[in-house]
């Protein structure tokens, strides 16, 4: 835990967390992580900010990093699909070492399945990155140009101010809050998602109904994305 939040027995140091200020941290074989572990990472996600107490000495490191972490969705890998050797009882077990509070400060989540034979095998591949970079880079500048920050910094007491929502969008958010599909820190984070689609899509002032769709939709329960990868 030390080596990934940082500590010491005798002096503090950072950790990676903190290494990984203003930029990114990936951490792959995210469920194979003791859960003492993960929950190390809940507040620096929440604040930004790392802070460690020792006997002699305390301090609050910076921490504020992009997170990327990926996991299996059971202790066996999957594999195929149809070909799980582990039992319900194992997988739920796995998962459950990812809290909900901590999957909750994840802003994106989404499955990615196995390729297909011909497809791995096939000439070329996806979109370049550096076309995908200048689409980002242009979201940014529509962001840095209309409210003077980027979407992922506006506080969540300025997200009507700055990423105002039209009236079908609040009207779907409000039926998922009421159905307990998105808590409220989860609820700012897809407003956040959506008025960045809308960058990226080109959109006007107001965030549409179909932003905060897809959003939702790259939002997806850890457990689902389980059962369809062994169904």
């Amino acid at each position: 835990m030390v080596s990934l939040v940082g500590g010491g027995s005798t002096s503090l140091r950072p950790g990676e967390i903190s290494l990984a200020h203003g930029g990114v941290l990936f951490l792959d074989e995210l469920g194979e992580f003791a859960p003492t572990v993960l929950d190390g990472l809940r507040q620096p996600l929440e604040e930004g900010v790392i802070r460690l107490a020792r006997a002699r000495a305390s301090a609050a490191l910076p921490a504020r990093f992009l997170l990327i972490a990926a996991t299996n969705p059971c202790p066996c890998g999957g594999g195929p699909p149809g070909s799980c050797d582990c039992d319900e009882g194992a997988r739920l077990r796995y998962l459950r070492r990812l809290s909900g509070p901590l999957l909750d400060r994840f802003d994106l989540r989404v499955g990615v399945e196995r390729p297909a034979v011909d497809d791995l095998l096939a000439a070329g591949g996806g979109e370049p990155t550096a076309v995908v970079a200048q689409r980002v880079a242009a979201a940014r500048s529509r962001s840095l140009e209309r409210i003077g920050m980027t979407t992922a910094n506006i506080p969540a007491a300025r997200l009507d101010e700055l990423a105002p929502i039209d009236d079908a969008a609040r009207v779907m958010l409000r039926n998922h809050l009421e159905r307990d599909v998105l808590t409220g820190r989860g609820y700012h984070r897809v407003r956040r998602v959506a008025r960045t689609l809308a960058d990226l899509w080109g959109a006007g002032e107001l965030v549409g109904e179909e932003h905060v769709v897809m959003a939702m939709q790259l939002r997806v329960r850890l457990g689902v994305l389980s059962r369809e990868r062994v169904a």
